[in-house]
């Protein structure tokens, strides 16, 4: 179960990576595929989130669990999936929406990290 579980962090990154790109590439160029590569991507973040959480819970690798910092990481996941969605949907957008979709994904890495 290692491999797998290894394997979901892997593309857990992947997805952090890409709503990165998305971003930058939406700042740079406002026109493009930049909406839905950061919509995907955060999708990915949010579904591989819940499977290395739930493979964790169900004790399957040596990995502990801050069920504070799972709710709170999910939150701001689930917050930056909306956001990234109506940028998807909607290009027009205000720089509202993007900033927070910005500072949301900046949020959640930092929290990642020195939580």
């Amino acid at each position: 179960m290692e491999i797998v579980y290894d394997a979901l962090v892997v593309l857990h990154l992947l997805g952090m990576a890409g709503i990165v790109s998305g971003v930058v590439a939406r700042s740079v160029a406002p026109a493009g595929p930049a909406p839905a590569i950061t919509m995907y991507s955060a999708g990915a973040q949010v579904l591989t989130g819940v499977a290395l959480v739930g493979i964790a819970s169900a004790g399957l690798v040596a990995a502990e669990l801050d069920n504070t910092k799972v709710a709170v990481k999910l939150g701001i996941a689930v917050i930056v999936l909306v956001l990234a969605h109506i940028l998807w949907r909607r290009p027009e957008s205000g720089k509202g929406v993007f900033y927070g979709l910005a500072g949301f994904t900046l949020a959640n890495v930092v929290i990642a990290v020195f939580w």
